[in-house]
């Protein structure tokens, strides 16, 4: 691809940054590295800076040939955020796939609000129990659900511990939970389950984690 059409996508990475606002985090990627980014304080990425595992798995995935774009999928930054992402593959004149524009968005801010404001149309545990936020995508939506246990076990990692998940007590369990929470982790379809099976916690158990972190909040 010539300097010309990169710089098309740079006019139109601009563009997007200035329409969406200072929660979006637009990228554009040649095959290797990040060549422009606006808002990379979301994730504390910068340009020249080497794909990210999920931007790798994307680029080189077969499949990616076929398609356009994909939307609406879950990912894990460095920097231990949970962002909704959407990816627009570049290709050449004959199709080849030459790099991509990436939408990152941080909703945790907004989700933590709209938890809020269900917790004050609805009493005592409700929400917790019957509401659940999750964001509605296509056929790709299955990166983010089928890679759930991954994405909470690399979070684990980054936590700071000196005993094995299912020895810790009760408030080490709740700083854990607290910290996944804070994270968006359990706006992720299934992520009570398994976070409750990495720390030895029964599902009646999690809920009442999960009301104590959410109780702290108000």
């Amino acid at each position: 691809m010539n300097e010309f059409d990169m710089k098309r996508y740079i006019d139109i990475s601009d563009f997007l940054g200035t329409l969406l606002g200072p929660d979006y985090e637009i990228i554009l990627y040649d095959l290797k590295h990040i060549i422009y980014i606006i808002n990379g304080n979301i994730t504390g990425r910068q340009a020249g800076d080497v794909l990210s595992t999920t931007m790798k798995t994307l680029l080189q995935n077969k499949e990616s040939a076929d398609k356009k774009w994909i939307s609406n999928y879950r990912a894990l930054s460095a920097n231990g955020k949970i962002l909704r992402c959407s990816t627009f593959y570049i290709k050449d004149e004959k199709g080849k796939l030459v790099g991509a524009l990436n939408i990152n968005f941080d909703d945790n801010r907004y989700r933590e609000l709209s938890n809020l404001v269900f917790s004050l149309c609805h009493p005592d545990n409700y929400v917790s129990k019957n509401i659940s936020i999750e964001i509605k995508g296509n056929d790709d939506q299955a990166i983010f659900s089928e890679n759930i246990s991954n994405t909470i076990d690399e979070v684990l990692k980054r936590i700071d511990k000196s005993l094995p998940f299912n020895k810790l007590s009760h408030n080490e369990k709740l700083d854990i939970i607290r910290q996944l929470y804070q994270k968006g982790i359990f706006s992720m379809k299934g992520a009570i389950k398994t976070v409750g099976h990495r720390l030895s916690c029964s599902p009646a158990s999690m809920y009442r984690y999960l009301e104590t972190v959410k109780n702290e909040q108000q």
